[in-house]
């Protein structure tokens, strides 16, 4: 059975969940050991960790444009993407700095070790999204009506243009909701729930 386009996300996530606490845990024991072989193995796996941070922003952007998701789920949706996007430019801006580095400096694996913490909150809002409310599950209808192209070698113009498509759907509806201040609804709503006054009855 072939991958299909919104199944490309959950297959790359995993690079940037693995290599950046692999990329800081060893440049800290590194630092804390003056060991050169872990520093450049740190170095190294960092630059690793913006490239699968990258990949996972972009297919997760084109993912958004091939499921359904609605209230709860949608704040959920959103509040992901946009720690994800903010992460990938912080991954992004690591590497280049560790890139031009010998030895990683305090600031920089403090930076390294919260935005671990980040990430790790972001997966579980993508794992969430799917056991909780299926989001991306064809049978709890968590697939948008008439997407979903199937990756294969016969198809392949088609999807790579679905695909951008998707892309500039994604970015497009991206700037829309941040410019409205959806920044981290998941977040903000369930605070603005939990202050809120409790009905009188």
């Amino acid at each position: 059975m072939p991958m299909r386009l919104q199944e490309v996300h959950p297959s790359v996530v995993h690079f940037p969940i693995a290599f950046l606490p692999v990329a800081i845990g060893a440049d800290l024991l590194g630092r804390l050991t003056g060991s050169r072989t872990l520093m450049n193995f740190g170095r190294a796996a960092i630059g690793i960790a913006a490239a699968g941070a990258a990949a996972a922003a972009t297919t997760g952007l084109i993912a958004q444009q091939e499921v359904n998701a609605d209230g709860e789920a949608l704040d959920m949706l959103i509040t992901h993407r946009n720690l994800n996007l903010a992460s990938t430019v912080v991954a992004a801006a690591m590497a280049t700095w560790r890139g031009a580095r010998e030895r990683p400096t305090a600031s920089y694996l403090t930076l390294g070790l919260a935005s671990t913490a980040l990430l790790s909150y972001t997966a579980y809002l993508g794992g969430r999204m799917v056991y909780q409310f299926g989001v991306g599950v064809q049978a709890a209808d968590g697939i948008a009506h008439g997407h979903a192209p199937a990756l294969t070698a016969t198809d392949a113009s088609y999807v790579a243009k679905h695909a951008a498509a998707d892309l500039k759907d994604a970015v497009e509806l991206t700037a829309k909701e941040v410019g409205a201040g959806k920044l981290i609804p998941a977040i903000t709503h369930r605070a603005a729930s939990a202050e809120a006054p409790a009905p009188r009855v």
